[in-house]
């Protein structure tokens, strides 16, 4: 329990390094987001930006939703503690990211596709949580090894996709979707230990 203690406080205290450095436009992160912003725009193609585009809306709000029931319903079926994590770091992790976006009131690269604020980004954050649930909350819960590895193999694609795409379609800066990866992170181990807490006192 120390380790997890020590892993979140080190997770918590990366990220407000970073939301620090970001609100007081720091010349490293201004300096890394314009020039991964600048390498990804001269080697864009059209193919991979429809792709992307597509692939972006895998945790957009109503597919997100639908992801969530469906988790979820796997979960409370076979594990109510499992269910529990997933419930408790999405709704934390969303939770968080409206907050202290409304906070830092960072503006994004690209007002063409999204038009709200920047920094985290709620997609990585989301798609984070997601990633993690589907490795160590379903996999183990999936009998076939063949299922099991399927379904590994997916997420492992699909939602680390998701994050890279919000870089790649300049709806976010670089330091938005590390730190929405971050957020998702403490969210999910915050999750665990509030579960394994609660677990102790029942």
């Amino acid at each position: 329990m120390k380790n997890k203690n020590w892993f979140i406080i080190l997770l918590a205290l990366l990220f407000l390094i970073i939301t620090i450095l970001v609100i007081n436009n720091n010349y490293f992160v201004i300096n890394l987001n314009n020039s991964v912003k600048i390498f990804i725009e001269t080697h864009q193609s059209p193919t991979i930006q429809n792709f992307m585009l597509s692939i972006t809306k895998v945790v957009n709000v109503y597919e997100a939703t639908i992801i969530f029931l469906i988790f979820g319903l796997l979960l409370i079926l076979k594990n109510k503690k499992s269910f529990y994590i997933f419930a408790i770091s999405t709704i934390f992790g969303t939770i968080s990211s409206w907050i202290i976006k409304t906070l830092t009131q960072i503006q994004r690269p690209s007002l063409l596709i999204e038009h709200n604020l920047s920094f985290p980004s709620s997609h990585a954050t989301v798609a984070t949580i997601f990633l993690l649930s589907g490795i160590f909350l379903i996999s183990p819960l999936i009998k076939s090894n063949f299922s099991r590895n399927i379904f590994l193999i997916t997420v492992s694609i699909i939602f680390p996709l998701v994050i890279f795409s919000r870089i790649y379609l300049s709806v976010h800066w670089t330091s938005d979707v590390v730190a929405g990866v971050i957020l998702g992170l403490i969210s999910f181990v915050f999750a665990k230990k509030c579960a394994n807490i609660s677990k102790k006192k029942l």
